[in-house]
């Protein structure tokens, strides 16, 4: 519920803008919502037991919704980037051996449910090379710049009648890249870099994308997106790793 309120309220803010854009000279902007596709790699765990995604929690590839935002400025303005991505596993399981979760001890071999939440939200603000763009006649640009990721954490374990659970947001500040190639008009190849390495907390996100326009200013993309998060943060533990092919559909102005 809290991914959902939050994307709600992303997408009315974005609104705003995006309409402002389409309206203005200088000016593209493109917006999209599409569907993500990953399989889960690596453990997680909180105060106790690493526990295994795949072997300990069952977990499987599934599908999350992803939308976003792009505005693009005129120079010396800054391009803003906005995301959200779902990203959560439920499911039921059984473990040979007992294990702790949140200073709790869960029975071996006793089917137990789980619940793992890593929704976020990302914000990103970037500057173009104009150098770049001026050498290939507005064929190819390259942005630099910082992100903010606001990621949703929440995990929890049920086994018959025992429960545990956490739930936290943490902001993570994140470098920024983006690159797109425009060889013929209507057609585009996308990578998008986030990136931090912090203390005990590492993450990476990387996004390749090839975009067709349809018609007028709908499109259809697709691509490949890798998700890599180590964090430790009051006393929860994730290594996980994220990847997968996705699809979205979108209008750009």
């Amino acid at each position: 519920m809290k991914f959902q309120l939050r994307a709600a309220l992303l997408i009315f803010f974005l609104i705003i803008p995006f309409g402002s854009a389409s309206a203005l000279p200088l000016v593209d902007a493109e917006i999209a919502l599409g569907g993500w596709m990953y399989s889960p790699e690596g453990f997680a765990g909180y105060k106790g037991t690493d526990l295994d995604l795949e072997d300990d929690l069952g977990y499987e590839d599934e599908t999350g919704i992803t939308g976003r935002f792009r505005m693009e400025l005129p120079l010396l303005l800054p391009n803003v980037t906005f995301m959200t991505t779902d990203l959560t596993y439920e499911g039921d399981s059984k473990r040979g051996a007992g294990f702790e979760f949140g200073g709790k001890t869960f029975a071996a071999d006793t089917e137990f449910s789980s619940k793992l939440s890593l929704d976020h939200h990302d914000i990103a603000v970037s500057f173009s090379l104009p150098l770049l763009n001026l050498a290939s006649l507005g064929k190819l640009q390259a942005d630099l710049g910082v992100n903010l990721r606001l990621m949703d954490i929440e995990a929890e374990i049920t086994q018959n009648g025992l429960n545990e659970s956490k739930d936290m947001t943490v902001p993570i500040p994140m470098g920024y890249a983006y690159l797109r190639l425009e060889p013929v008009s209507g057609i585009a190849l996308e990578a998008e870099a986030r990136a931090l390495a912090v203390g005990d907390n590492n993450m990476t996100s990387i996004i390749g994308r090839a975009r067709y326009n349809i018609f007028g200013p709908v499109f259809v993309a697709g691509g490949y997106r890798v998700e890599k998060i180590d964090i430790d943060e009051e006393d929860v533990k994730i290594d996980t790793d994220f990847k997968g092919p996705f699809f979205e559909a979108g209008f750009k102005f």
